[in-house]
């Protein structure tokens, strides 16, 4: 019980060290001037997006894009 006790406190130490990095980084990102928070925020995801509709060249363009950027906003969400 001792044991499992700790663990629990690690676990709660180890939640709580993450929230406060995600709290840190979200104001880090408020701070940031316009052009640094678009680039570290979209721009990666937009351009590759970009990319692949300029080679596809869909009918729809925004329809695709706003696709391929729901599709693929996983892939960059852990940079944000």
């Amino acid at each position: 019980s001792y044991c499992l006790h700790d663990g629990e406190l690690k676990m709660e130490d180890t939640e709580r060290s993450n929230t406060e990095k995600s709290s840190k980084q979200k104001v880090d990102l408020q701070s940031l001037p316009t052009r640094a928070y678009l680039d570290q925020t979209v721009v990666p995801v937009l351009l590759q997006g970009l990319s692949v509709l300029a080679k596809e060249r869909p009918h729809n363009p925004i329809e695709f894009l706003a696709a391929h950027l729901h599709q693929n906003k996983f892939q960059y969400e852990d940079r944000i």
